[in-house]
């Protein structure tokens, strides 16, 4: 007696089950402009909420938005006169003045005489400020590195090559700005795109 066939098993969900496919076309600059928009979905769908976690325990109180921009200023910048710091904050000098009390009495930032010209007065982080901006540069990491733990390494290559093209368009884009230039860039066709170079 012949054995029936074996059923097949049904296949097993994977990483990206849940996900709707994306529908190629017979136009490439249509199958671009539909990737495109599915990659600024992901990269703007999660909301910045283990930064404001961070924020909330900050063992001398909750950071506001604001504070955490004059952080975020004055760790790239380094220190900065009052006005170029109201300046880097759209607002107006009496408002920065009146943030920078406020920060001043969390022990956050500190005024200090310029070194060159004792009447300019600059605006610096203390060590709490340093502490603070690690400690949430430290807290996303750690939660970054819990997401990608969770990535074949097929996955985490394909997430690199990505991030890194992103960084370098960036960088691009700065420089051109930088420059006074309005960069228009075609978008490559697929043999341009995949010529040696």
């Amino acid at each position: 007696m012949t054995p029936a066939p074996a059923t097949p098993a049904p296949p097993t969900p994977g990483r990206n089950a849940g996900l709707p496919a994306r529908r190629p076309s017979s136009d490439p600059a249509d199958d671009r402009e539909q990737l495109t928009e599915e990659l600024l979905d992901e990269l703007t769908m999660h909301a910045p909420s283990g930064i404001l976690r961070s924020m909330r325990r900050w063992p001398k109180g909750p950071v506001s938005l604001v504070h955490l921009n004059v952080l975020t200023v004055l760790d790239v910048d380094g220190s900065l006169p009052m006005r170029a710091l109201a300046e880097a904050l759209d607002v107006s000098q009496a408002s920065a003045t009146g943030i920078v009390d406020r920060m001043e009495q969390r022990r956050l930032v500190e005024r200090r005489r310029d070194d060159e010209d004792r009447r300019v007065i600059r605006v610096a982080l203390t060590e709490d400020g340093r502490r603070l901006i690690a400690g949430i540069a430290a807290d996303r990491r750690e939660r970054l590195g819990a997401l990608l733990a969770d990535l074949s390494m097929a996955e985490l290559t394909g997430f690199l090559a990505g991030t890194r093209a992103l960084r370098l368009a960036r960088e691009r884009l700065h420089a051109a700005l930088a420059a006074g230039d309005v960069p228009h860039h075609p978008h490559p066709t697929p043999d341009e795109a995949e010529a040696p170079r």
